[in-house]
């Protein structure tokens, strides 16, 4: 095909109840009369990576439609990403995506992100406290001023401005997922490891306020106490990483 389109990665972990519409609304998104450039986007490809689910996470998605990649046991959310980034890298396309399998992240919104990629971004961001959001999306205090601290070390050591660090929504060029399938760690908030590698190699971060969902299903990986001692864990790894 001369012009694959999009590649959308989506890291589950014992998402059965939702993955199977998140699915559906990708390819409704990417393909329909509303979707991302219809004209040029001929298809896009799912891949679901199922990171040792114990339930029927795997066998949804596959039968959504997605391309399904198992981890025989829970490895972690960038270990997850980073086995569909390597996937990703062997296969053609023009951007791709990442996005969560709980449903918070909206599929209409991918057609900005994409613009933003084809604009000249490597790595575009969904932002939930973008400027420009009708509605900045709810957080708990803690977290928020995580997220805070999060963005003014990027900034600082990295020269990246971001108001949301964190986001797991993302649109990416090639080279981006090549240098993620091979050097983005593998533990939990590594993707935020991720951006500072992104920026230390030189490529262009962007973000695009999008509207967020509640969780339509399933547990956050990480609360309280644990979610605090990951956060500094990331700090402490971009801090001492060195200037870009």
């Amino acid at each position: 095909m001369d012009n694959p389109g999009l590649i959308a990665v989506i890291p589950a972990y014992n998402e059965e109840n939702t993955v199977g519409a998140v699915i559906a609304e990708v390819q409704r998104t990417c393909s329909g009369p509303a979707g991302v450039r219809p004209a040029e986007v001929r298809a896009v490809e799912v891949v679901v990576v199922d990171d040792g689910s114990a339930d029927c996470t795997a066998e949804t998605a596959a039968a959504a439609g997605a391309t399904v990649l198992r981890l025989p046991v829970n490895l972690g959310y960038g270990a997850a990403l980073r086995l569909g980034f390597r996937y990703a890298a062997g296969r053609q396309w023009d951007c791709a995506l990442v996005l969560d399998a709980d449903g918070q992240h909206i599929a209409t919104d991918i057609p900005a992100l994409v613009a933003a990629c084809h604009s000249g971004a490597d790595l575009v961001l969904g932002s939930r406290f973008h400027p420009d959001c009708a509605v900045p999306y709810p957080v708990s205090r803690i977290r928020r001023a995580a997220i805070r601290v999060v963005s003014r070390v990027l900034r600082h050591r990295r020269g990246v401005a971001l108001t949301d660090p964190t986001s797991g929504f993302w649109a990416m060029s090639r080279p981006c997922v090549e240098l993620f399938s091979r050097q983005l760690p593998a533990g939990y908030l590594d993707n935020l490891l991720g951006l500072s590698i992104a920026a230390r190699a030189g490529l262009a971060i962007a973000e695009v306020p999008v509207t967020m969902a509640p969780r339509q299903g399933g547990q956050p990986s990480t609360q309280g106490a644990q979610l605090v001692f990951h956060y500094l864990r990331t700090l402490l790894a971009i801090s001492i990483g060195g200037r870009s």
